[in-house]
């Protein structure tokens, strides 16, 4: 059995740029999967597929100049600012690999289990390797969020917006969608556009809409709305700017703003796309559906008077999230998957760059309230990458020769922190190693202390 010192799983933007940071500090490391495979699909799948963010957004980090979005899309006459097509970052991905991370190896893991100290890997090939480390960078695929309501549907009747092959296979059809984000609007569009009878069907009273953002503002406008790699306002670039700064945040405060900004939207693009197109059942909730003649019938009722009427359709599509759930991670040994940590009632993702064992498994798009706000795809892979992933101990471990078991990574403060709170429990002649990073919370060994250090 062949050895690595870390292993990366997913060779999407985040697991590619992982690659490349590792390599430029001779870390030995091995990368699987299929190269920008997500949203390569997404982008196949036909029609004007464009991203919410702004392009210089979705950077793929890399210490090396030349290789950002627009480096890419520049030379060849492509959006450099808005709106960001994912075709375009599909093939900016594929580009990206090739001349970074040309060691990705496409082939899939089946099988990640504890062995002694380390993790063994088990490819679909049959090798077998072993890694001290293990970073799950799978991105959003497998987590498509289905509604209970439409649990008792036969699976082909209901899909997710992400899972769609071929928005043309549509065409004639009568077709429900249920959501009010950039998917389900989408989708409604794309599927008007083929020639589908598309119906949209919203709990909110109506639909929210980003407003289009010049290139070309004046002083006042720059400095009252900034642009940033998470959007528009203060509070984009707040966290842009000072993202450990979250963790100062009261948790009452900083929930409540994960959970009211950057809410669920459509893009100014979709607008005319959408509205006057396509049938809206705004303020309309679906309480329930069943499978009738082999078709859909859907149980809605309007939140103000109350009142309930069915919709029949051909086939339900959903535009309602991701489901971050560790144990949908089929290939991760069902005792890595209890250590890990599965979603909190109410929230869209719960944990994220927890300790499992005697090294991490970081599980990529699972993510702490405090860092939630930040970390989507669509906010920048450049800010995620830089500041929370590429300087993180996977690194700096090997580069250290680290063997102790405990290792301190200051808050947001930075700087040398007071140890002797996290010293209790442990035998006197156990050794302390500090990672002096800012923004991180304290790990120590396979125990995680809730509360951020400063100096």
């Amino acid at each position: 059995m062949s050895h690595a010192d870390t292993v990366i799983i997913g060779a999407g933007p985040y697991g590619l740029s992982l690659a490349v940071h590792l390599a430029a500090k001779n870390i030995n490391h091995r990368i699987f999967g299929h190269p920008m495979q997500f949203w390569s699909k997404i982008a196949a799948a036909g029609g004007e597929r464009y991203l919410k963010s702004f392009c210089f957004g979705t950077d793929i980090s890399t210490p090396w100049r030349g290789f950002s979005f627009a480096d890419y899309s520049r030379p060849r006459g492509l959006e450099t600012f808005e709106p960001c097509s994912i075709k375009d970052f599909a093939d900016y991905g594929l580009w990206f690999q090739q001349r970074q991370v040309d060691w990705v190896e496409t082939v899939d893991v089946v099988r990640v289990e504890r062995r002694n100290e380390d993790f063994a890997v088990t490819l679909e090939n049959g090798e077998s390797v072993s890694a001290s480390r293990v970073v799950i960078a799978t991105g959003l695929a497998g987590f498509a969020n289905i509604p209970a309501e439409v649990a008792p549907l036969a699976p082909e009747l209901v899909q997710h917006t992400s899972t769609i092959g071929r928005f043309a296979d549509f065409r004639g059809h009568d077709i429900a969608v249920i959501g009010a984000g950039q998917s389900a609007l989408e989708a409604t569009a794309l599927l008007h556009e083929v020639g589908a009878r598309a119906q949209l069907i919203i709990r909110k009273p109506s639909i929210s809409w980003m407003r289009r953002v010049s290139s070309n503002r004046n002083p006042w406008q720059r400095i009252r709305s900034p642009i940033s790699e998470l959007g528009t306002g203060p509070k984009a670039w707040a966290l842009t700017k000072f993202p450990g700064a979250m963790h100062l945040v009261p948790a009452p405060l900083r929930t409540h703003f994960v959970n009211t900004h950057l809410p669920p939207e459509g893009a100014w693009w979709l607008r005319a796309r959408v509205e006057h197109q396509v049938p809206l059942h705004c303020g309309t909730k679906l309480t329930s559906a069943r499978s009738v003649g082999g078709r859909a019938v859907l149980r809605l009722r309007n939140t103000q008077d109350r009142t309930e009427f069915d919709l029949a359709a051909d086939r339900v599509i959903v535009g309602t999230g991701y489901d971050v759930d560790v144990d949908r991670l089929s290939f991760l040994d069902r005792g890595l998957r209890s250590e890990g940590c599965a979603n909190r009632e109410g929230s869209e993702v719960e944990c994220h760059l927890r300790e499992l064992g005697a090294w991490s498994v970081f599980h990529w798009p699972g993510v702490s309230d405090e860092l939630r706000a930040a970390v989507s795809f669509r906010r920048g892979h450049r800010l995620y990458v830089e500041n929370r992933i590429a300087a993180t101990c996977i690194q700096d471990i090997k580069e250290m020769m680290i063997s102790s078991p405990v290792i301190v990574l200051p808050g947001a403060g930075g700087g040398a922190p007071d140890l002797a709170p996290f010293r209790a429990g442990f035998p006197e002649a156990t050794q302390f190693s500090i990672l002096a990073y800012p923004g991180w919370r304290v790990y120590v060994g396979n125990r995680v202390f809730a509360a951020d250090i400063d100096r």
